[in-house]
């Protein structure tokens, strides 16, 4: 009756909200001259783009809520729910881009294909709740697996935008400028409106009284009000248009409330009940025993003090122990023990007595393994006969008689509550019931400590994932990537030692760099390192760096921990990025029988993906960030680094007042060479000639390709007497020099113009004065018959 009650209400309600939102509908229809508004343009625009980006905003939320909470839920209809609003958000990012009045979205924008992104996203969203209602809420086929519905989604629906986008013209038009909405586009909003009115029918038949359910109904109200706004509306920017997009944001905004009572809240209100149950069964055991006079006051005591351990404490210890002295004080008993099972034998976690028991207990040959296997309340009034499971450690207690109850776990025995008396028969069939209630205590305890942990770890887990996230946005260095990375696993695991090698790919094969260590000998990382740069070995990631694509994306799913026998055990983590072994971070234990514990390898997973990921994107900022400074030919710096460079000379010049000078030269008749071996000869020794400056010149000294056969060669801390006998010297070699090209030698001449700058030049801009200078040089020397070296002197230096 009480059901049928709430089904009425439910029903009622949405038939009010029905009314009302209609009911608006119909009143702009009814009295357009009051209600009915065109928006300007602009400012339509705004508005549309705003409810448009609330809704994707919202979308998305709806994804990560279920994502997020698919682990302590695993609720396959919210993660169906949550892949079709991840879907939806992406054509409502379409349609907003293809917006008339936005710039183009790839193609030229139209009223005609915003409002065919519009309508494949009405129709996934009825289309998806609908079909929701037909999927069972656990589901263990391999269809439901998250990530392969991620891929499916993803790809499903960036393809059919990209077909959008293409075929614009060969599909079935939605809008006509001039005419407005087709019939066609007008058809599929019923259609839409139709799925929406089944799917709040089949709801309705399931559980409408819940909560989420009514709020999914809420939302396919709202969506069937907004289908409705939209088939009615005659101008893009009228009222009908605006509060259809008012409707879809509330929509959208049910379910992400619904989603987030079954992913979120439903988990945590289990514990919070738990612990109120806990209260609950407290108070009432209290209450029940009231009565007796003679254990009145002990019974509040110990129960109150049991309820308020229980309810404020997750430290399972300490809530076990607190269980048995509540026992020993309502039973008045001083021999009180709770064990639980551990592998194959009884381990005793928690006791009051005033003798030690032993640690463990094999269930055949102790009273709490018949306990265990009975399953059940026993009271044994003489233990002396049961010789068969009688130990030492009772008769030197002198312990003669017994009760025991079994501790219960989702209805599984999980251990053993029992008290031992120095009296026969000490014990009733009462006390045993009355002792299931501190046995189911015990059980309570230890479900409420595992959700706490659970729930830490979850967060714990979470927690670990962002900063790993926000450090990969931050940082630009590999190194300093990894760094982060293992240091924040080293901590997390407390492994006894980490390194963590960056893997370099070069011609000659695989080479590492370790970049973070601890806790490691110089010896074992040599070891690694060595192992982990010979890809002919047959060490365990061997053939990873060589993947092709059609085996990459199941090797980063598959396993990305390996335990490697070695002094001490290892715990191998492999970064891949697009089938390529980025690097490796290895977890050591000095303790064999440890390593990384099971259920981690969904969060490893992802670490590992998303620091590959970004060690992968710095290699190519790096990269790109050398070649936007070298020249690709010669290999020396081009003009840009060779300006910066210079600029940061002199300011050390002008900073230390020391001297520096530049050194510009030029390739004789390098045209002849080009025009009488070709373009390709040029090359070469353009690439021979960098080679040469580099080996001839100082280390400290800047080299750098100027320009087509022009070279310039910053010397810091370099007077002018010494630079003009760098300068000859050079001369000299190249003169000598065979540069060979295929089977032809050639011989070529170089021309050098050098000058300097000092605190006594007196130049006011002496970046350009110094360029300047040295390049009157250079063309003194061509003068004067070239193959020679001629210098700037300042007439207020002292040339020496």
């Amino acid at each position: 009756m009480s059901l049928l009650i709430k089904t009425l209400k439910a029903n009622v309600r949405l038939a009010a909200l029905a009314t009302v939102l209609f009911g608006i509908v119909g009143l702009i229809s009814w009295m357009p001259e009051h209600f009915y508004v065109i928006y300007p343009e602009n400012l339509y625009l705004s508005i549309h783009t705003v409810a448009e980006i609330i809704c994707l905003v919202i979308a998305l939320s709806v994804f990560i809520v279920v994502w997020y909470g698919w682990p302590q839920t695993n609720n396959s209809r919210d993660l169906v729910i949550a892949m079709v609003f991840l879907a939806v958000g992406i054509f409502d990012f379409a349609h907003l881009l293809s917006y008339k009045g936005m710039p183009d979205f790839i193609t030229a924008n139209s009223e005609n294909k915003a409002s065919i992104f519009w309508i494949i996203s009405r129709l996934l969203v009825s289309g998806g709740l609908l079909a929701a209602v037909y999927i069972p809420r656990r589901s263990i086929s391999a269809v439901f697996h998250r990530l392969y519905l991620l891929t499916i989604t993803i790809s499903a629906a960036v393809s059919l935008v990209g077909m959008v986008i293409l075929f614009e013209r060969s599909l079935v038009p939605m809008f006509i400028a001039g005419h407005g909405q087709t019939v066609e586009k007008i058809t599929l909003e019923y259609i839409a409106m139709g799925f929406n009115l089944l799917a709040i029918y089949l709801y309705g038949c399931r559980n409408p009284s819940q909560q989420s359910v009514f709020l999914l109904r809420v939302s396919l109200v709202f969506s069937l009000a907004a289908g409705m706004s939209f088939t009615l509306y005659a101008h893009t920017y009228d009222s009908f248009h605006f509060l259809g997009h008012i409707y879809k944001i509330m929509a959208y905004y049910c379910v992400l409330r619904s989603l987030l009572q079954t992913s979120i809240l439903r988990p945590y209100m289990r514990i919070s009940r738990l612990n109120q149950a806990l209260k609950h069964m407290a108070e009432k055991r209290m209450s029940l025993y009231k009565e007796t006079r003679d254990s009145d006051r002990i019974l509040r005591q110990a129960f109150i003090q049991l309820g308020a351990t229980l309810a404020s404490k997750h430290d399972l210890a300490a809530m076990l122990q607190q269980v048995v002295t509540a026992t020993g004080t309502v039973f008045q008993c001083e021999h009180v023990f709770l064990s639980l099972v551990e592998g194959k034998t009884l381990k005793i976690v928690a006791y009051l007595s005033s003798f030690k028991p032993p640690e463990r207990l094999q269930p055949e040959k102790s009273f709490m393994g018949k306990v265990f296997f009975d399953k059940r309340s026993i009271v044994i009034d003489n233990v002396e006969n049961h010789s068969d499971v009688i130990q030492d450690t009772l008769c030197q207690a002198q312990l003669k008689s017994m009760v025991g109850a079994p501790i219960r776990h989702n209805g599984d025995v999980i251990g053993v509550l029992v008290l031992f008396s120095r009296k026969e028969r000490a014990f009733t069939q009462h006390d045993a019931q009355f002792l299931s209630v501190f046995s189911h205590h015990a059980g309570e305890a230890i479900k409420n400590a595992r959700a706490y942990e659970t729930t830490v770890e979850s967060f714990t887990q979470l927690t670990l994932l962002y900063d790993v996230v926000k450090d990969l946005a931050v940082q630009k260095s590999p190194g300093a990537i990894l760094t982060r990375v293992a240091e924040k696993l080293y901590s997390l695991f407390a492994a006894d030692g980490t390194v963590a090698f960056i893997m370099h790919h070069r011609d000659d094969g695989i080479h590492t760099e370790p970049v973070f260590t601890t806790g490691f000998e110089q010896k074992e990382i040599d070891h690694l390192q060595r192992v982990f740069s010979d890809g002919k070995m047959t060490w365990p990631w061997s053939g990873l760096s060589s993947m092709d694509e059609s085996t990459a994306y199941d090797s980063e799913r598959s396993l990305i921990t390996m335990s490697v026998l070695m002094s001490r055990r290892l715990n191998i983590l492999p970064l891949l990025a697009n089938g390529k072994l980025q690097g490796l971070i290895v977890l050591g234990w000095n303790d064999t029988t440890k390593e990384i514990p099971q259920g981690k390898e969904l969060m490893l997973s992802t670490i590992a993906s998303q620091t590959a990921i970004g060690l992968e994107r710095a290699y190519l900022y790096d990269h790109f960030q050398a070649m936007a400074l070298t020249d690709p030919l010669t290999r020396l710096a081009n003009r840009r680094q060779f300006e910066m460079a210079l600029g940061r000379e002199i300011s050390r010049t002008l900073n230390y007042n020391r001297p520096l000078s530049l050194i510009m030269l030029d390739i004789d008749f390098f045209k002849k060479v080009n025009d009488t071996w070709g373009h390709l000869a040029g090359d070469v020794i353009l690439q021979k000639m960098g080679a040469m400056i580099k080996e001839h010149f100082r280390t400290t000294d800047i080299s750098a390709r100027y320009g087509g056969e022009e070279f310039a060669i910053v010397l810091p801390e370099t007077g002018l007497a010494e630079a003009r006998r760098l300068a000859e010297n050079f001369r000299q070699f190249i003169e000598t020099a065979k540069f060979e090209v295929d089977d032809t030698i050639i011989t070529i001449t170089i021309s050098l113009g050098v000058a300097t700058f000092e605190i006594c030049t007196g130049w006011e801009d002496p970046k350009t004065k110094i360029i300047d200078a040295a390049d009157q040089s250079l063309y003194r020397a061509k003068q004067q018959g070239r193959n020679r070296v001629e210098c700037h002197i300042s007439p207020n230096c002292p040339y020496i």
